[in-house]
């Protein structure tokens, strides 16, 4: 049975100017190593959380032909965008099933290599807002995560050994990305791509995200993080609840130290699951190698992406392979 709690850490002391997170430092380390994820409050705006997240949400409300209209090549095969924007339900046997919509920063660092373009895309807007003040939610939740992200990543890196510089040198022209999720009810003739035969019903099967930290929101339960000892913690539905789970780039960086955390989205069968995920990230032409070695040392993180996008389902001839 998975463990049904995972810890509050209140993360207050990081966005001081005092430095007197060494505390939480020590906490977000012990979470990591026991739980693989962790929540956290206390800190400026949590109490507006809920707020912003359920009005992002109002995207999905949109008819076809206004989600369509932002549609990356994913909804819209002739369409100009193939990373940023909207993209509808996958075929048969992806690894998840739902739509999403996303932005990145608002004005996006030139990509290092022509086949890395696509993540530097610049933002879509609709042009008819599903409400009054729906960007600004937008703007708003973007600049928070990314602001608590960033200070939760370099108290975990803290923890395992390493400077703020360290860290914060290869987030220089950061790609972060937030991300609109809509997972449906799954129609009977669905098949997910699944390596795990005793897994339960799935919309989203294990994976590990490409960032430094990822934020998950939800609005609806089926969130689970993995722990570092193999067992599965059911991330909780909280009031401006947000969870942190680390990401491959993170691990890389920090040489094994910080693991990634391994998390998946079960099937309830309830339908119209929503969430909000944002995903703190590296400039794209940042070498992934731990820190300390030599500059040259691994690839970039653009082709990390690429690599990951163009092994995806319907991102294959989209994402071009990393040369």
């Amino acid at each position: 049975m998975p463990v049904l709690e995972l810890p509050i850490i209140d993360i207050g002391p990081l966005l001081m100017a005092d430095g007197s997170g060494e505390r939480v430092d020590a906490l977000i380390g012990e979470a990591v190593e026991r739980h693989g994820a962790f929540m956290i409050a206390g800190f400026a705006d949590a109490d507006r959380v809920d707020d912003w997240a359920t009005a992002a949400l109002e995207f999905f409300e949109l008819d076809d032909r206004g989600k369509n209209a932002v549609g990356s090549r994913g909804s819209v095969p002739d369409g100009p965008r193939i990373y940023r924007g909207y993209r509808n339900r996958p075929a048969p046997g992806g690894w998840a099933y739902n739509e999403f919509f996303d932005i990145g920063p608002a004005v996006p660092f030139p990509a290092p290599s022509p086949g890395m373009a696509a993540f530097a895309e610049e933002n879509v807007w609709p042009h008819d807002p599903p409400a009054v003040g729906w960007r600004n939610a937008m703007e708003s939740y973007y600049a928070l995560m990314l602001r608590v992200g960033t200070a939760v990543m370099l108290s975990a890196g803290r923890w395992a050994g390493f400077s703020d510089d360290d860290l914060m040198q290869r987030f220089d022209e950061g790609n972060s990305t937030l991300r609109l999720l809509h997972y449906p009810e799954q129609p009977a003739d669905w098949t997910i791509m699944q390596t795990d035969s005793n897994a339960p019903p799935l919309s989203a099967v294990r994976h590990t995200d490409a960032s430094g930290v990822s934020l998950l929101w939800q609005r609806d339960p089926g969130l689970q993080a993995e722990a570092p000892d193999g067992t599965w913690r059911t991330v909780p539905v909280l009031a401006n609840g947000v969870s942190v789970h680390l990401g491959t780039v993170l691990e890389i960086m920090t040489g094994g130290r910080v693991r990634a955390t391994p998390h998946r989205v079960l099937d309830l069968g309830t339908g119209d699951r929503k969430s909000v995920g944002f995903f703190v990230e590296p400039g794209l032409g940042t070498r992934l190698a731990p820190i300390g070695a030599l500059a040259s040392a691994g690839g970039t993180y653009g082709a990390h992406l690429q690599e990951r996008f163009h092994a995806t389902p319907g991102f294959e001839d989209l994402i071009p392979a990393p040369s």
